[in-house]
């Protein structure tokens, strides 16, 4: 009930608090996807945002990618609703503390439309659920980036299986929250995906970044 009045409060005053897209990725990280997407707005193939909290990165990278002619589809994935519970249990046994399960819970899909319309964005398409149970119909054929920012090791497991496949060549996935140490072990995920793939791990400003060949 707190988390719904907290968020019917927030679209209702969306050009209040919101004044500003509400970027949630560190500045370095949010250069280096930004240039990342610049690199392939060439390629052929849609961008994915898994876990877009609410938009603000979104509105940013697609209106970028549109002033420089991009022709593709953005497309952002994510619960609106906070972590999958079950999901979170895994990583709390491996650190992960347990004040941050209820974190990114004010939200819903309504809220982060409203916030993208206000900033001319609104060509995004927003896909709502778990990224583990994702529709088939609802994912590309083609993806030229990929920024994957879930913050826990499952979903991030998970979604580079289901997006690796379907990165075109040339084509970039940025997974954020990897320093080493940290809070957040979206790393596991990402390290026991390359392990797995057989594919070396490369880490730039707290990004594990992969890249087709």
């Amino acid at each position: 009930m707190i988390e719904a009045l907290k968020t019917n409060l927030k679209t209702a005053a969306v050009p209040l608090i919101y004044r500003y897209p509400p970027v949630g990725l560190q500045p370095e990280r949010l250069a280096l996807y930004l240039y990342g997407l610049l690199k392939r707005a060439h390629l052929e193939g849609d961008v994915a945002e898994i876990g877009c909290n609410l938009g603000g990165t979104s509105a940013v990278a697609y209106r970028m990618l549109k002033r420089v002619g991009w022709k593709g589809q953005y497309i952002c994935y994510d619960t609106f609703g906070g972590f999958v519970p079950e999901q979170f249990d895994v990583d709390a046994r491996l650190g992960t503390p347990s004040s941050k399960r209820n974190w990114f819970q004010a939200n819903s899909k309504g809220l982060v439309a409203k916030i993208l319309a206000y900033h001319d964005a609104a060509g995004v398409r927003l896909v709502e659920g778990d990224i583990v149970k994702v529709k088939p119909s609802d994912l590309s054929s083609k993806y030229s980036a990929v920024l994957l920012d879930v913050d826990l090791s499952v979903p991030t497991y998970e979604a580079l299986k289901i997006f690796w496949p379907r990165l075109v060549p040339g084509g970039v996935i940025f997974v954020d929250d990897c320093p080493e140490g940290y809070e957040w072990k979206a790393r596991e995920g990402y390290a026991r995906f390359c392990q797995e793939a057989g594919l070396p791990e490369h880490y730039e400003n707290g990004l594990g970044i992969l890249e087709k060949p």
